[in-house]
């Protein structure tokens, strides 16, 4: 049997993934059509190879041993749904996900040790998770990271949006780079957390949701609310980041709603708390471009929103 995969990117999403399996008697006609379905999809730039590996377990099984993989040493702080044999998912354990899922649960609010001896880890990956959390428990969370990986350790952290593209859209009126809210302009998919379709706020109130979205108009939250003449004022008043420090001071973490976002980051502050936490090389990295060659598989890792995220990794 073989599994044919291909990739496009789409408008919405980071990938289209499309997968046939078909079985036929006579191999000459798999064969030829295989070669047809190459041939006719590789004009559009769609890749096609055979996938027997999805978690690329060879690579691993090439740089770690046993023993070393069977305590699964990479973590996932914020894992949701990730899922992987070698992995430890580290989340919140809460009915926003699931419940029983394959995970240890941590609290990033609670400001505690992550629950990983000193010096365990190989990996710390998270992913659009600490927009999510307190700017302090970003600090904790770094901290944290450094304590717990061995020398040489990566520590890979994936955020979004932007900040600094994000502001040049808004003020550029750029209506395309605030594509996700047109996922949101049917009252079943926005029902639950605004109170009309996304498109249908300012550009200035779509960009304050993805900010401090307790803030937004929009939002159902009851919690004070800042108006699109209101944003301008702000920035004209206080400069980019200080309006976006203002913004994240009015805004608190809700565990019933993990979903907002409190807080802002960009290249240049991501770097800045990873060097505060005690990492000296840092850098920053790309869309599948780790150091390590263990996330470098778009299905498991960088796979949420890619055209808003910010990528930067820094070792031990």
């Amino acid at each position: 049997m073989t599994l044919i995969q291909g990739r496009v990117g789409c408008i919405l999403a980071a990938d289209c993934v499309w997968n046939a399996e078909t079985t036929v008697g006579d191999g000459s006609l798999i064969n030829s059509l295989k070669r047809a379905v190459q041939k006719s999809i590789s004009n559009i730039g769609i890749e096609v190879r055979r996938l027997e590996d999805p978690y690329r377990l060879h690579v691993y099984e090439k740089l770690f041993d046993k023993q070393t993989l069977a305590r699964r040493p990479f973590y996932n702080i914020g894992a949701a749904n990730f899922k992987h044999p070698y992995w430890t998912s580290v989340d919140y354990d809460s009915d926003w996900y699931g419940r029983n899922r394959d995970i240890v649960h941590y609290d990033l609010m609670a400001i505690e040790p992550l629950p990983i001896g000193d010096g365990q880890a190989h990996i710390i990956y998270t992913s659009h998770t600490i927009e999510h959390v307190t700017d302090k428990a970003v600090a904790n969370l770094f901290r944290e990271a450094y304590r717990v990986l061995a020398p040489g350790g990566v520590c890979r952290v994936t955020t979004g949006p932007d900040a600094e593209t994000d502001y040049r859209a808004l003020m550029a009126g750029d209506d395309d780079w605030f594509y996700w809210d047109q996922w949101y302009d049917k009252p079943e998919a926005y029902s639950s957390f605004l109170r009309a379709p996304a498109t249908s706020a300012p550009l200035e109130e779509r960009w304050l949701h993805h900010v401090a979205s307790q803030l937004a108009p929009n939002q159902v939250e009851d919690h004070k609310k800042i108006t699109a003449a209101e944003v301008r004022a702000l920035f004209a008043e206080k400069g980019f980041e200080g309006t976006l420090d203002y913004l994240a001071s009015l805004v608190s973490f809700n565990p019933q709603k993990p979903g907002n976002h409190v807080s802002w980051w960009t290249h240049g502050k991501v770097e800045r708390f990873l060097r505060d936490a005690g990492f000296t090389t840092v850098y920053r990295s790309g869309y599948r471009q780790s150091v390590s060659p263990l996330m470098r598989q778009s299905n498991l890792f960088d796979s949420t929103h890619p055209q808003m995220s910010i990528y930067v990794e820094a070792i031990k």
